[in-house]
C-alpha cells in the first residue's frame, strides 16, 4: 500500500504585498486559472457561494475546470479552511470523502508575505482509489512543477502595480 505521506508536493515564495490581499487573490478561485499551469478555470458552484473578495466561507464548493497535458476535466472542490489573510484551503471531491487538499498559507515576512502551497493526496478515494502508484506519483510530481509555476504567477500578479498591497 502507498504511503500516503509520500504523496504530498509544496513550494513557497516571499511576495512583496500583504497577506490580506494575497488572501484576496488566491481566494477569489475564478482567478485560479490566471496563475496555475493546470487550472484552466474555477467556478462558484451556486450564485450564492460568489463570496466578494475575501470573504470565502467553509463549506462553499467549487467546480475547478482542469488540464493534465491533452486531458481536460472538472473538479468539484468544497472549501475547508477560509482564515482571511492566514489560511485558504479546499479538498477536491469534498471534505467528507475527497481525495486531495490543496492549501495556501500567508506568513507575514520581513519584505512581504511568504505564501505556501502544497497538496496532498488524503485518502485513495475516487479516482485515486485504484490508481497504480507509479500514477499517483507522477501526478504529485506534475503538481510540485505547477505550484512553482503558480507561486510565480501569482507573485508577479501581485507585485504589479494594479496588486501590490
Amino acid at each position: 500500500m502507498v504511503d500516503l505521506s509520500e504523496l504530498q508536493a509544496s513550494g513557497a515564495e516571499t511576495i512583496a504585498s500583504d497577506p490580506e490581499t494575497l488572501y484576496d487573490m488566491v481566494s477569489d478561485v475564478t482567478r485560479m486559472g490566471e496563475w496555475s499551469p493546470a487550472c484552466l478555470a474555477c467556478t462558484w458552484d451556486t450564485e450564492n457561494e460568489s463570496p466578494a473578495a475575501g470573504s470565502s466561507q467553509v463549506g462553499t464548493w467549487f467546480t475547478g475546470k482542469n488540464k493534465l497535458g491533452d486531458f481536460e476535466y472538472e473538479t468539484r472542490c468544497e472549501v475547508t479552511v477560509a482564515d482571511r489573510g492566514k489560511e485558504f484551503s479546499w479538498i477536491v471531491g469534498g471534505a467528507a470523502d475527497g481525495a486531495a487538499q490543496w492549501r495556501y498559507t500567508f506568513t507575514p515576512v520581513d519584505g512581504g508575505t511568504r505564501v505556501e502551497e502544497s497538496s496532498a493526496v488524503v485518502r485513495l478515494s475516487g479516482p485515486f482509489a485504484e490508481m497504480p502508484e507509479e500514477r499517483l506519483r507522477a501526478i504529485v510530481a506534475g503538481n510540485q512543477t505547477g505550484i512553482e509555476t503558480t507561486l510565480a504567477n501569482l507573485k508577479a500578479a501581485a507585485e504589479s502595480a494594479g496588486e501590490a498591497g
